[in-house]
């Protein structure tokens, strides 16, 4: 699996990271260059006529679907928890940054993640990948937020509740950062 993840790194052609809503539009129908996604993606598509363009793309060897390593996925989970998105990111989310962190790591220079979620987004850029939305306009620069108390303005870095007021904390956006 590692050895076919640096042959599409060495080939220098674009490198699309695809969540479920890419195959909803069909994405991988339409691109040239590697379209790679993780298996709770392909989970995710239920609905007849993305499942079966997807799986036919399977089959061409067009979607290669790929786990990311453990070491990857932790690393998101801390750069999550630092932008203050980690209570956002599904455990489909993590895996999907963590192959394209794997991909970096990889030295994948072209690579592209094609979604609507702006958590995923946010970490995305952060990571250094390029973004693209299907029916939105992406991020531009990634955001940090953290989680505040409206009454007390106790605040933290993951959605709970106040340990003082018991109140639950609100997300606030606090700076526009550079990516990397």
């Amino acid at each position: 699996m590692s050895g076919s993840l640096r042959d599409v790194c060495r080939s220098n052609a674009d490198v699309y990271v695809l969540d479920a809503s890419g195959f909803f539009a069909g994405f991988q129908l339409n691109v040239t260059g590697y379209v790679l996604t993780v298996p709770e993606v392909i989970d995710e598509v239920k609905d007849k006529e993305s499942k079966r363009a997807l799986e036919y793309s399977m089959e061409a060897g067009k979607v290669l679907v790929i786990k990311p390593k453990n070491e990857s996925k932790d690393k998101v989970v801390d750069l999550a928890r630092e932008l203050g998105e980690l209570g956002r990111l599904s455990h489909t989310d993590i895996e999907l940054l963590a192959l394209n962190k794997q991909l970096l790591e990889e030295g994948c220079r072209n690579v592209i993640v094609i979604t609507d979620d702006h958590s995923v987004q946010n970490v995305a850029l952060k990571l250094g990948v390029k973004v693209h939305g299907i029916k939105y306009r992406p991020l531009s620069k990634p955001k940090k937020y953290v989680y505040v108390c409206p009454i007390c303005g106790f605040t933290s870095e993951s959605p709970s509740t106040c340990p003082y007021c018991g109140v639950k904390l609100v997300r606030r956006y606090i700076k526009r950062l550079s990516p990397r």
